[in-house]
């Protein structure tokens, strides 16, 4: 009987040890780069002048550490020329390359005992020496003439030594403004590089600066995810600039950040009088998976909310109670889901339970009630991770009014080395954390308007959304209203911001219903969607915080299901929910006239666990999660593509998506991550890789590719030779990690895939995938090895 007539029950398919190869070393390399017209005895000579004489001005300076720590800045070449010759050593031709530290080429600093700290819009680096260090340097660059080849490519891109200039301590603009007679709230943050007692030393320096002028004084400390030093308190402008002029331990002084739980919306409460208790019954706590609110407080005794809290997380300077009812209707959608009406929403079940997370600013007279406290993000993320180490979803429904680009240099600075340490949290703890795309500010209208107003810079996403190994979540209409403005269902709802994120990244990567707005662009009753205030009323309310939620409850119910595939002492892994949720992913709306969009607000569109929790026919999908061990290793897996699919299938193809949670380093601005996957696909080991429409973008973990097959059928021109292919997984080290910190070189890794004929009469792969010899071997994940040391390690303590 054919294979598409026989029934088949649907499943999942997963790769475990039984079809990973053994693992091979990466081979190659390359020759040194041929420089050509540089006089290296003059340039030698410049760098190490210039050199000497910034160590004598920071030598000079007022601050404590100018005999311990050398901050410099970097000044490149404006090109280098190269040579190409062939393989007989003949000239090919001479080219010409810019050099760019944001990128790979940042790692010549550490080849010449540099840390690399920070890359300047304008390409210049700034680096980090210890008085060792500076003496080497110097009596290299005195002899550049005589050294070899090898020692003077790392020297080639640059041009000179100086020191760190004032305007990147501290933004002009925001200084001017600063109060001349009365003190200002400020935050000083310390270079990266230094230990505690270094970080004690300058406090004390500044604090006593500060209380020599009119009052001022340190009110706080703290220490950042990398590892880095900050001090909060209030100075005068004069402290401020003498500090910023004179500290070249600093690395930035600015006002505190903050970014915002977006206000609710005038409340459409629709109370239940019938319901005074909730009829629903308890659920057990450990029946459910979690997720972690980090947001404003939600009350321990709501009403519908309570049977669901697994616990809660409250800084010693954060809020000891609950700021507005912001995060309890982000808890509510996150327990109880997305429903069209609010009598839908007041009798459903939950199916997730929540941690609450507080990370909210005091109001303070006359100050903003929904403000979120930047530094103590990550630091309260951590807090939970030691606490309740179930919790491996986090959720943050927050972000700002403006655009990356609108802040200061020295802002955005800052609001970057937050997003690398939200990052590499991931990194370091396997976790998935959603982001809220962010909403523009009500009542401003794009130009061009909605939905053509891609180009408008107002919209763009905001600092906390464009990570790499985040979930950024953009916002769709689920619902239509009379008097919204988008008038098709799935079309994005006007509000939500639009990607692309760092370094021109695919964000945001899924969509979820968060509402409509109104043509004047406010977002009104009865355009929103539906979930719980804090007294346990049901009302309608938009944002992409509403649909952030949403996301993260798939995440969790995505990784509770995939734990039944394990076996005892493995959890699956964060980035293999991630492949999983891109591979299923559906979009919102199949719309041509709005596609770009969709695509750059919506990603791949709405997730849901439901394939993994009821396979569906017409595929086969295929899971897989492991590790790569260092930049050598070549991981080699087995993935089925059965021949008698192959033969018969009109139009066979398979899409894989690759997932991975790289490092990541601000000072990397033209590719962010530290480390570049490499997926490479063949019929069998010895053939050549095969080539797919590419379009990824070149560092970002999420690889998404499809492969058509009809060459690789039996009598094709390649045709595979049995019912097993190979995907070989690698990575590249593209740039520095960031300095103080240590990375493990194991890196994780997953994979989703999907074998499906995209013929108008297709066949259902389910029946020969089932039919594979060893296929009773596919059900569950590989079983996971202990790793031998933490994923990161701060050197500076």
């Amino acid at each position: 009987m054919p294979a598409a007539k026989a029934h088949q029950e649907p499943r999942i398919f997963f790769l475990n040890e039984a079809h990973q190869l053994s693992s091979d070393e990466k081979t190659g390399g390359g020759g040194l780069p041929k420089f050509e017209g540089i006089l290296w005895a003059s340039k030698g000579r410049k760098i190490s002048q210039s050199l000497s004489s910034a160590v004598q001005s920071v030598a000079s300076s007022k601050d404590p550490l100018k005999t311990r720590r050398f901050f410099l800045m970097a000044q490149p070449v404006d090109a280098v020329k190269k040579r190409r010759e062939d393989r007989s050593g003949a000239l090919k031709e001479i080219y010409q390359e810019i050099p760019e530290y944001g990128g790979s080429q940042g790692k010549l600093f550490d080849r010449l005992g540099l840390d690399l700290l920070q890359v300047t819009p304008e390409g210049q680096a700034v680096v980090h020496a210890e008085p060792e260090s500076v003496a080497k340097l110097q009596s290299v660059a005195g002899r550049l003439a005589e050294v070899g080849p090898l020692e003077q490519s790392r020297w080639a891109t640059i041009d000179s030594f100086e020191t760190v200039p004032l305007r990147l301590r501290v933004d002009a603009e925001w200084l001017s403004q600063l109060n001349r007679e009365t003190l200002n709230d400020i935050v000083i943050e310390l270079q990266p590089v230094l230990t505690r007692l270094e970080a004690d030393l300058v406090l004390r320096t500044i604090a006593d600066i500060l209380t020599q002028t009119n009052g001022g004084k340190l009110t706080g400390t703290g220490t950042d995810f990398s590892g880095r030093h900050w001090f909060r308190g209030t100075a005068l402008r004069a402290s401020v600039r003498a500090i910023a002029k004179d500290f070249y331990s600093v690395q930035a002084i600015h006002s505190p950040l903050y970014s915002l739980a977006a206000a609710k919306n005038r409340p459409h409460s629709l109370p239940k009088p019938t319901q005074a208790s909730d009829p629903r019954p308890l659920p057990s706590a450990d029946s459910l998976p979690v997720v972690a609110v980090v947001d404003l407080g939600i009350p321990k005794d709501h009403r519908q909310l309570r049977a669901f809290r697994r616990g809660q997380y409250y800084p010693a300077d954060a809020p000891s109670s609950p700021v507005g009812d912001h995060a309890s209707f982000v808890a509510s959608r996150i327990v109880f889901g997305d429903h069209d009406t609010s009598d839908n929403l007041l009798a459903s079940s939950g199916h997730c339970n929540y941690y609450d997370v507080m990370v909210g600013e005091y109001p303070g007279p006359g100050g903003r009630a929904n403000q979120i406290n930047d530094k103590i993000v990550i630091s309260a993320m951590m807090g939970v991770r030691s606490a309740a180490e179930e919790v491996r979803v986090f959720n943050l429904s927050f972000g700002d009014t403006r655009p990356l680009d609108g802040f200061n240099p020295i802002d955005r600075a800052q609001k970057r080395l937050d997003l690398q340490d939200l990052d590499n949290f991931v990194f370091a703890t396997d976790t998935i954390v959603v982001v809220a795309a962010g909403n523009s500010q009500p009542g401003v209208i794009p130009d061009p308007g909605y939905p053509r107003h891609l180009t408008d810079c107002r919209w763009y996403l905001g600092p906390w959304a464009c990570g790499f190994n985040t979930l950024v979540c953009g916002a769709y209409v689920s619902r239509l209203s009379a008097s919204g403005l988008a008038r098709t269902r799935g079309w994005p709802s006007p509000f939500t911001r639009f990607g692309p994120g760092l370094c021109d990244s695919p964000v945001p990567s899924f969509g979820a219903p968060g509402g409509n707005a109104n043509p004047t662009f406010h977002r009104t009753p009865g355009l929103g969607v539906w979930g719980l205030s804090g007294s346990g009323l049901a009302e309608d309310r938009c944002g992409s915080s509403q649909a952030a939620p949403i996301l993260s409850r798939e995440a969790a119910l995505t990784l509770a299901q995939l734990q039944r595939y394990c076996v005892t002492g493995t959890v699956p892994f964060g980035v293999l929910a991630r492949a999983f949720l891109t591979l299923t992913a559906s979009p919102s709306v199949n719309d041509p006239s709005i596609q770009e969009l969709v695509q750059r607000t919506l990603g791949f569109g709405h997730p849901s666990v439901r394939q993994l929790v009821t396979p569906s026919a017409g595929s086969a999908i295929v899971l897989w999660q492991g590790y790569i061990e260092s930049q050598k290793d070549v991981v080699r897996v087995q993935i089925p593509v059965p021949l008698n699919w192959l033969r018969d299938a009109t139009e066979p193809s398979l899409r894989i998506v690759v997932c991975a949670d790289p490092p990541v380093n601000e000072a990397a601005h033209s590719v962010w991550a530290c480390r570049r996957i490499v997926p490479r696909l063949r019929v069998h080991p010895d053939a050549r890789a095969l080539s797919a429409p590419r379009g990824d973008h070149p560092t970002f973990p999420v690889i998404n590719r499809q492969y058509k097959l009809e060459r690789h059928k039996p009598g094709g021109d390649t045709p595979a030779q049995d019912n097993f292919w190979m995907l070989e997984l690698s990575y590249d080290e593209v740039a520095p990690y960031p300095p103080g910190m240590e990375f493990t070189p194991r890196q994780r890794v997953a994979f989703a895939a999907e074998l499906r004929d995209l013929s108008a009469t297709p066949l259902d792969p389910q029946q020969a995938m089932q039919a594979i010899p060893g296929v009773e071997l596919m059900v569950h994940l590989s079983t996971q090895r202990a790793p031998i040391r933490s994923p990161i390690v701060l050197r500076t303590r």
